[in-house]
């Protein structure tokens, strides 16, 4: 019965009060779990073993109970007894709490919906106007890629905001009462770990290579927490040539139909490709001539002012370019974000 309700909560205009819901954390994203949940009418207990005495104030401030949790699994059977008794018809679980940790575990076996906090923004997302979404993954890179296209993005004239891994929050980001055109999402592997229905407008993964900063996820459960970032794209999905395992992601994800596959790479691009010719930077992938000529999107040499001259760097500036043109903005602003980065190191 629980899974069919929290199932059936699509939007921040659904049924959400008195939704018995258990959030486990309370750092950024756990804050920002409760504070939406309780927003919406939920009945919230956080379950918290390391937390700031601001955030547990705020907590009891906004209406949230919270039980503090003590390390060990030998306190693991008392904790569940906690959480069995408040019979949650949901559980939201910051990305610090390893799948295996007895509570998720709990709720696993019990058939209770285990939901991440970009599970719930996108669930939630229509509270102002529903923002289109952009996701990238994959490294410690993923973060300064959602900087980058919120940079081209703004410098097109698109209303958009970066957030997520390394900013704040997604749930405080589809809060803003002003609203945006486009949501550009940092997301860790752990955070896609706890994803089920997200279906971005362009998805991106710059590597493979495990980066879970929460630090419990095994290589294989982080390369198929990664996968996830993929799964029903709408519009494309953007991958690095030099990486194959992104591109075999693409290629096994369930995407919406007529979702393209984009490679990026510091070679010549390929149709559907974003790379490099003679110093030039190009896009072959968002034009309708791409099997014979390409878009340029910007000069090597217009890199240095930016502080991005190098191979990582070029990479990056081609993977924010994809994300953002994915949008629909105009090559040129590739150009004046670069110029406006260059402006502002020079401050």
């Amino acid at each position: 019965m629980s899974e069919f309700r929290a199932e059936s909560l699509t939007s921040w205009h659904a049924e959400w009060r008195g939704l018995r819901v258990a959030v486990l954390g309370l750092g950024a994203s756990g804050f920002s779990s409760a504070d939406t949940l309780l927003e919406l009418g939920a009945v919230v207990t956080v379950f918290s073993e390391i937390h700031t005495d601001e955030r547990e104030q705020l907590l009891g401030v906004i209406g949230g109970d919270l039980v503090v949790t003590t390390p060990g699994i030998e306190h693991a059977p008392e904790y569940r007894e906690r959480l069995a008794a408040l019979d949650p018809e949901l559980v939201v679980v910051s990305p610090g709490f390893a799948a295996d940790n007895p509570l998720v575990v709990w709720a696993r076996e019990r058939g209770v919906p285990v939901w991440g906090d970009i599970e719930l923004a996108w669930r939630v997302r229509d509270k102002v106007a529903p923002a289109e979404w952009i996701v990238v993954a994959g490294g410690a890179e993923a973060t300064a890629a959602a900087r980058l296209a919120e940079t081209i993005l703004l410098a097109g004239g698109v209303k958009t905001i970066w957030c997520g891994l390394g900013g704040i929050s997604v749930l405080d980001a589809i809060r803003a009462p002003e609203g945006w055109d486009v949501v550009v999402v940092a997301a860790s592997d752990a955070q896609l770990h706890y994803t089920t229905s997200i279906s971005a407008l362009a998805a991106a993964c710059i590597e493979s290579r495990p980066s879970d900063p929460a630090g419990w996820m095994s290589e294989d459960l982080s390369r198929t927490a990664l996968a996830r970032v993929f799964d029903e794209a709408r519009s494309a999905c953007i991958y690095n040539k030099g990486d194959l395992e992104t591109q075999t992601m693409v290629e096994q994800a369930e995407v919406v139909e007529g979702c393209r596959a984009i490679g990026v790479g510091l070679g010549i691009p390929g149709p559907s490709d974003f790379g490099v010719v003679e110093g030039i930077l190009c896009d072959r992938a968002f034009l309708d001539e791409r099997r014979s000529s390409a878009i340029e999107l910007a000069e090597v040499g217009d890199l240095e002012p930016a502080g991005l001259m190098s191979r990582e760097g070029v990479l990056l500036v081609l993977t924010a370019s994809a994300m953002a043109r994915a949008y629909g903005v105009a090559a040129s602003a590739v150009g004046v974000a670069l110029a406006a980065l260059g402006a502002s190191q020079e401050e």
